[in-house]
């Protein structure tokens, strides 16, 4: 096997700044380049996915006009992409594919994902990585369940989602890894901590790649994926039980609140802090995953800690009558109301040009026929 030839498949987990990471080695091209490395762009595209995700041929479906799998589309984007790999690979001799979902999407009874890219790798003498960002528990579960408010539109509450966590949310990493190291071998997994406070992702990935020089590298203006506050996770997730039952009409309202809530986190002047777990509670959540964490650590990072403590701030427990949940509730509605009217006044505008159109039109049709 050629090892000068390496496929580095970041593979997520989800809510570790992903969107981010890609964005940058998107924007990054060049400099990536310069450093023996590629991050290709493919043809596929797929309802509700960033194009940033390049490894999503692997785990996406296309979907045709009746929403239904295109299975033919599917194949036809799947080889196109593999043949765009190959050509990375004769300009690069690093090449980076990215996406958050197969983290959750391969098991060991769904293999499917990571078989085509094996395959790929051992018809070409590739060496192929896996690097993998893991988020302490408490902290992804928090994030997702916050996403899954914002971009799914579920209702559920905090302390459901504690007691009743959905089987495809993995909090289990080390089972996980140990079924991924089944298919690349431990030693070709690159297990790194990702924090959520004073945490520079993007550098800390150069340096799993090994690029030390990040001066020529082009930094990232702001977050891609705004997470919500607390009080405004509360509003979207009341609401979410509003949405239509019809489809079409539920994309259409999931997307406009969803835009609601993120325009409001973004434009905010006040913010409440706070955590969905108290202090105490956390810590009792946390006790569930110590050894695991520390199996994590010393099996596939060498040392004996997975999550090192690093400074943050002691969060107050979410309360839904803390001090700005009238505020940000007052903010949100308003905001909601003077889109609306803003929309409308428009539509007004468009419909007296038309108007106004439409009467010279007839003034004209009135002028030709007097002269016939």
């Amino acid at each position: 096997m050629n090892t000068d030839k390496i496929l580095y498949l970041h593979i997520g987990m989800p809510k570790t700044g992903t969107s981010s990471l890609q964005l940058f080695l998107m924007q990054n091209q060049e400099s990536l380049a310069e450093n023996n490395c590629s991050y290709p762009m493919m043809p596929g595209r797929y309802p509700m996915v960033s194009p940033n995700r390049n490894a999503h041929f692997l785990v996406g479906k296309i979907m045709n006009a009746e929403g239904n799998i295109d299975i033919e589309k599917t194949k036809e984007i799947e080889v196109q992409s593999f043949e765009l790999l190959g050509q990375a690979f004769c300009q690069t001799d690093r090449v980076i594919l990215s996406d958050e979902a197969i983290w959750n999407t391969y098991k060991k009874d769904h293999p499917e994902c990571l078989e085509r890219i094996g395959a790929f790798c051992r018809q070409h003498g590739i060496v192929l990585k896996l690097i993998v960002y893991l988020r302490r528990q408490d902290q992804y579960l928090e994030s997702y369940w916050k996403q899954q408010i914002r971009r799914k539109g579920v209702t559920w509450k905090w302390n459901w989602m504690v007691k009743h966590t959905p089987r495809y949310i993995v909090l289990d990493y080390y089972h996980h890894l140990q079924v991924l190291a089944g298919f690349a071998g431990r030693e070709n997994i690159i297990v790194q901590p990702y924090y959520e406070e004073n945490f520079d992702l993007c550098s800390d990935f150069l340096r799993v790649l090994g690029i030390t020089d990040t001066d020529a590298f082009e930094p990232l203006e702001s977050k891609v994926n705004l997470s919500l506050n607390n009080n405004y996770a509360e509003i979207k997730r009341i609401l979410n039980g509003l949405l239509s039952e019809e489809p079409s009409q539920w994309n259409r309202e999931q997307r406009w609140l969803e835009k609601l809530v993120v325009d409001c986190s973004r434009t905010e002047k006040k913010q409440y802090e706070s955590s969905m777990f108290s202090v105490e509670e956390r810590q009792k959540f946390m006790e569930r995953f110590d050894e695991i964490n520390q199996r994590i650590a010393r099996e596939y990072m060498g040392q004996e800690t997975l999550f090192y403590a690093r400074p943050e701030k002691e969060l107050p427990k979410w309360k839904k009558d803390n001090a700005l949940q009238y505020e940000d509730t007052i903010l949100f509605f308003g905001k909601a109301l003077l889109d609306l009217k803003r929309e409308q006044e428009q539509q007004r505008k468009r419909l007296q040009e038309l108007e106004g159109k439409k009467n010279i039109l007839r003034r004209i049709v009135n002028k030709c026929r007097m002269l016939l």
